[in-house]
């Protein structure tokens, strides 16, 4: 091997380890491959930023916008009501019905904002009916990937492959083209889902709330000394106090005229006009405060919770927001939402200390301590444009606009029309048609760089420039030609397709499913070249591997989403997507080869 060879085989291997580490933002890890091929010499500084002027990164960049915009007609108030009906009947009826309508949705757009706004509606809905919500939440997630490969459209990974199909001259991925076997997929995927997940998903009794008043200890509370409980004494220590009042809270300061004691000893002695800042369960602070000599200061009781106005809710952290990576001490929700934080589920896990130093991830559910005024700028937040996250309660839908959504509904299926019929680039169609909202005052250039997830951009670039790498260093070339050279004249095209596909569903199980498709794009071309045949199944293949992630909660946006809103464990993943993983395996590498044939 030569010395592009090994470098970029370096990169590689770095890259998938940031990826499925997550030890880097995998925009950051994006960028650091572009650079890195430019400084090494692999590609040029043309050839590596080319990726931000590819017609798939584009693409994916204005079905977010039409995503965004079709969302804010209120759409999802059409259909929710109609969902949580089927609540009162059965659960086949639930998960048929939340396949059906999230899978067609998730077919033309952006599935991440869809099975965002549904995580609430559901799990209330079940909820009422007594039901578990963790029986819903992965068949939710599920339906979206489903819905998603169905199209060149319903998922960035179907963009990507086609992208760097083009850049090879290949020109056979239409909108339609994946249709067939991701039908055939999705309604075995439906099948299993009615037959056998409500037996494999985790048990109601398994359900761990995350408002669990035993564990938490973040309550934030000002009290302030009015008296002394005896008199005659001008000073008392928080020992005897605590001791009186037979319980024990977190004292973190204390302020006494102009002077501040932080995480003051037990022994220090209070006087009358002290002011403690203590953490403790909700409870003990009630418990604390109930005499004539300690009260919740007046003056900023809308700032601390007094009881009357406290209210404790549950947020889901959406996909684009600004928290995103972000330590808790560095958002403030106190001063900005008039919220503390007292727990959070991240990644399936409870915690209840050392919050501040959590990183938000998308679908993280933080339990918030909050009054009136913080409500209602939580709500504001959450009804922005394009919130930063949800509360996981029943909220009120945003009002369907029935004219608008037949504006952006009209101009979306003109994008269709003309990419099916291949009237107009996909691009080309797609771009337009936000450039029409924004004519039409439906849409803000505001909104148009809120509705974009920027990470994801930053991600498909950096794996065009990776894919267009192992292209001219030749190692696609180096990895096809040992796999034909093990395969041939010894096994058929089923066999090729299912190698192709089981590789590249391995790889999107542990790392970023654009980042495995861009891997292995380039393999199953090269791979074409080398046996002389069609590439279009070997590139089919790669697109539904690409989608069908199920075994993980990481694979794929949708189930990371869904996986602290649920309560989930690693592991409920792996008993519910392994065996359907393996459905579609078998599904693909049988009729890929008759559908489309090499």
């Amino acid at each position: 091997m030569d010395y592009q060879m090994i470098v970029t085989i370096l990169i590689i291997i770095g890259a998938m380890v940031l990826f499925a580490t997550e030890a880097l933002r995998i925009d950051v890890v994006a960028v650091i491959i572009i650079v890195l091929l430019v400084i090494t010499g692999i590609l040029s500084a043309e050839q590596s930023f080319k990726g931000f002027s590819n017609s798939a990164t584009l693409t994916v960049a204005a079905m977010f916008v039409l995503s965004g915009a079709l969302i804010k007609t209120g759409v999802i108030g059409l259909i929710a009501p109609q969902i949580t009906k089927l609540f009162e009947k059965s659960y086949s009826a639930v998960i048929l019905g939340i396949s059906v309508s999230i899978g067609f949705f998730s077919a033309f757009i952006n599935n991440t904002p869809v099975v965002a706004t549904f995580i609430p509606i559901i799990s209330n809905a079940a909820e009422k009916v007594k039901a578990a919500p963790n029986k819903f939440l992965i068949p939710l997630s599920y339906a979206a990937i489903f819905g998603g490969a169905c199209t060149l459209i319903g998922t960035s990974t179907n963009l990507l492959v086609a992208g760097i199909a083009r850049d090879s001259g290949i020109e056979s991925l239409r909108l339609f083209t994946i249709t067939p076997i991701a039908l055939l997929c999705a309604t075995a995927g439906i099948l299993y889902l009615l037959l056998l997940g409500k037996k494999l998903l985790p048990k109601e009794d398994t359900m761990k709330p995350l408002k669990d008043e035993t564990e938490i200890n973040a309550f934030l509370t000002e009290v302030e000394i009015k008296g002394l409980p005896n008199e005659k004494e001008d000073s008392i220590s928080l020992k005897e106090l605590f001791r009186k009042k037979d319980i024990t809270v977190e004292v973190q300061q204390i302020k006494r005229g102009n002077k501040i004691i932080e995480n003051p000893g037990m022994d220090i002695r209070l006087e009358a006009g002290d002011v403690l800042l203590i953490k403790g369960a909700i409870e003990k602070v009630k418990k604390l405060v109930a005499d004539e000599h300690l009260e919740i200061l007046k003056s900023i009781k809308d700032k601390y919770f007094p009881e009357e106005e406290t209210k404790i809710v549950e947020i889901i952290v959406m996909p684009g927001a600004p928290m995103l990576e972000k330590k808790l001490k560095n958002i403030n929700f106190l001063q900005r939402y008039q919220s503390n934080v007292l727990a959070i589920r991240h990644r399936g896990k409870r915690q209840f200390k050392n919050l501040t130093e959590q990183r938000l991830k998308v679908g993280d559910v933080l339990l918030l301590q909050t009054n009136e005024r913080g409500y209602e700028l939580l709500k504001e937040s959450e009804n922005s444009s394009y919130a930063p996250f949800m509360l996981m309660k029943e909220s009120e839908l945003v009002k369907s606009n029935k004219k608008d959504l037949v504006i952006v509904g009209s101009l979306l299926l003109a994008v269709i029309v003309t990419a099916t019929f291949n009237i107009l680039p996909i691009v080309v169609a797609a771009w337009t048609a936000v450039v029409v909202l924004t004519l039409l005052k439906k849409i803000s250039m505001e909104e148009v760089y809120r509705f974009i997830d920027w990470q994801v951009i930053f991600l498909l670039a950096g794996s065009l420039s990776l894919g267009e790498a192992m292209t001219q260093s030749g190692v696609s070339t180096l990895i096809a030609n040992n796999l034909f050279t093990l395969t041939e004249g010894t096994y058929g095209p089923f066999i090729i397709v299912a190698m192709v596909y089981l590789i590249t569903s391995i790889l999107t199980e542990v790392m970023s499913n654009n980042a495995a498709v861009a891997l292995l794009a380039p393999i199953a071309i090269a791979l074409s070249h080398s046996m002389n045949i069609d590439p279009t199944a070997l590139l089919v293949a790669v697109m539904m591997a690409g989608s069908a992630s199920f075994m993980t909660p990481i694979g794929y946006q949708t189930n990371t989403m869904v996986y602290s809103a649920g309560n989930y464990e690693f592991k409920d993943f792996l008993k519910v997507g392994a065996p359907l993983n393996l459905i579609f395996w078998i599904i693909a590498s049988i009729f890929i080869p008759i559908l489309y044939p090499l």
